[in-house]
């Protein structure tokens, strides 16, 4: 498992964890502002699950390993989409998780825009070929409809090839999953009524463009289970690619509790 680790072994340790697909690239603009203040840990997470196992017991060991091994504590876990779950895992597993970050991700799939016919069509073997065959260009212009309306992919540099790399690298089985056997899981045990479970404050943050999920509902849903709310106006699904800044501070605000 990939791991990058910078500023001061020290410092208040942050961990993140990017969705699918996606990398470590996906947080790259916060950690570059966040490092001079902050421990600041990105996790690559496309092995997770390479051997068709993703449960909760799979996705988190590697992890919770990571965080033991370097006696981290009080750590804020922060995911992205995918990721997000992930982070409130290792919050209910782990003491050591001091608060969550859920970023652009719903409670479940009542209020996404994914098409049903999308767990027939997104199966490994179409998703290899897709990854194998589909033009650059044609990723990136697919992917466009994630972020907000005005938003350069000039603007964050690296993104426009990142967005192919990560496509060209993800799991085959986890972006079936994602379309899949998710809604399933997601339907067992919303993240709302997860975060509310949990001993440890919960933030989430959402891009009012967001066309995979309803921001709407999506942040009534999680201040009604007793989180923090914040609703990033000029995002899609990406508030920490697109407004990093912004990010940046919510994010340092829910550290320190001074929002």
């Amino acid at each position: 498992m990939l791991v990058v680790d910078e500023g001061e072994p020290t410092a208040p340790a942050i961990v993140f964890l990017h969705g699918i697909p996606g990398s470590v690239d996906w947080f790259a603009a916060v950690a570059e502002r966040m490092v001079a203040n902050f421990r600041v840990i990105r996790v690559d997470m496309r092995e997770l699950g390479a051997d068709g196992d993703f449960s909760t017991a799979a996705r988190t060991a590697p992890i919770l390993a990571l965080m033991n091994d370097w006696d981290l504590t009080d750590v804020t876990m922060v995911g992205h989409s995918f990721g997000a779950e992930i982070a409130l895992e290792l919050a209910a597993a782990s003491r050591r998780v001091g608060r969550v970050v859920v970023v652009g991700q719903a409670p479940d799939y009542r209020a996404a825009s994914i098409p049903a016919a999308a767990r027939w069509v997104v199966r490994p073997w179409s998703v290899r070929l897709a990854q194998r065959w589909t033009p650059g260009p044609v990723i990136r212009l697919a992917n466009r409809s994630v972020f907000a309306p005005r938003f350069r992919y000039d603007s964050a540099p690296g993104l426009a090839e990142a967005l192919v790399r990560d496509f060209r690298t993800a799991l085959p089985a986890g972006l079936a999953y994602a379309v899949g056997a998710r809604a399933a899981d997601f339907a067992a045990a919303p993240l709302d009524i997860r975060a509310r479970a949990l001993d440890q404050p919960v933030l989430a943050v959402h891009g009012r463009h967001d066309n995979l999920y309803d921001s709407t509902e999506t942040l009534a849903r999680f201040a009604a289970a007793g989180a923090e709310t914040h609703l990033v106006e000029h995002a899609g699904h990406s508030p920490q690619v697109e407004q990093p800044d912004e990010f940046v501070s919510v994010l340092g605000e829910f550290i320190t509790g001074t929002r």
